[in-house]
């Protein structure tokens, strides 16, 4: 009994020296983040620029969303003929609504037929709706809020400095504790397309991504970048230009400028994750006394 008491108390003792760890660790790490931001936050030039950025943002999404309009338009008669053919298709159930019978035939003939005939005036339509509800929806607020907050605006020209965190040692196995808001049991809303990240990974790249996106949704903020045909044509791009030029090797970034948007986002994680892991190991190890992350870098190289 004294030697089984002995034992428990030692177990005790390392695991409350794991927990000062892992927050010793966190603090050092919440100290260095605070540190980068201090030395890339913008002056007062840079702040100045970016209001008359966001100005001309806001006549840029005029446009924009009459121009995805306009495609959703275009592309009408062929979503009603593509309705018409699948309607006489025998895999075609009429007690299903359109987008539970459009689920089923991607299951049955696979993920890339939705870049053919019959489905990609579906996926087309919805690529379009999808860019003008941005554009009229989501994107103006913010932009006012950038107009309206010009000492304290949503920067969009930052970059990431953040490195991923070790698990809390007393946390369950294998779940990951600094990126909570992710705590979704078969997660499959982005992961699914990012392929190497766990569902708390890929939580953590969601700020990152987003500035990226929004950058690149605005000619005034990105350049060129703002002109990719993959984002401003839609599907359609793939079958008649990336196709022929890639084949099937769609994770290598070449012809980056005809990616359309779930392959451009999937190479824009797998990027964003592969810095992030650099910045961790570098971290790391010119701090080799502290806890370093585990399972919260799959796929993460030495």
């Amino acid at each position: 009994a004294g030697s089984r008491t002995c034992l428990m108390g030692q177990s005790i003792s390392s695991d409350k020296g794991d927990v000062e760890l892992w927050e010793r660790t966190i603090a050092e790490i919440e100290e260095y983040e605070r540190q980068e931001w201090d030395k890339i936050m913008p002056g007062c030039c840079c702040l100045a620029l970016y209001w008359v950025q966001m100005l001309l943002c806001s006549c840029e999404m005029l446009l924009r969303a009459a121009f995805h309009l306009l495609a959703c338009v275009a592309n009408a008669p062929c979503y009603v003929l593509a309705q018409l053919y699948l309607t006489r298709q025998a895999m075609w159930t009429k007690s299903l609504s359109l987008q539970e019978n459009i689920e089923n035939i991607v299951k049955h003939d696979g993920w890339e037929s939705r870049y053919h005939w019959p489905l990609l005036p579906f996926f087309q339509m919805q690529h379009h709706s999808v860019w003008l509800t941005m554009y009229t929806n989501y994107f103006p607020p913010l932009i006012w809020h950038n107009l309206t907050h010009p000492c304290a605006p949503f920067y969009a020209d930052g970059v990431d400095i953040t490195i991923y965190r070790p698990s809390k040692p007393d946390t369950e196995k294998g779940r990951a504790d600094c990126f909570s808001c992710c705590r979704c049991d078969g997660c499959s809303c982005c992961c699914r397309a990012l392929e190497l990240l766990s569902c708390n990974s890929c939580c953590a790249l969601l700020f990152s991504m987003g500035i990226r996106y929004f950058r690149s949704s605005f000619f005034a903020l990105s350049g060129y970048h703002a002109l990719q045909c993959g984002t401003c044509c839609g599907p359609c791009v793939r079958c008649w230009c990336y196709d022929p030029c890639v084949g099937a090797d769609t994770r290598q970034g070449v012809c980056k400028f005809c990616e359309v948007d779930e392959i451009r986002i999937a190479r824009w994680a797998r990027e964003a994750h592969d810095d992030k892991v650099a910045r961790t190991h570098a971290f790391f190890d010119a701090r080799p006394h502290l806890l370093r992350p585990g399972g919260d870098m799959q796929g993460a190289g030495a």
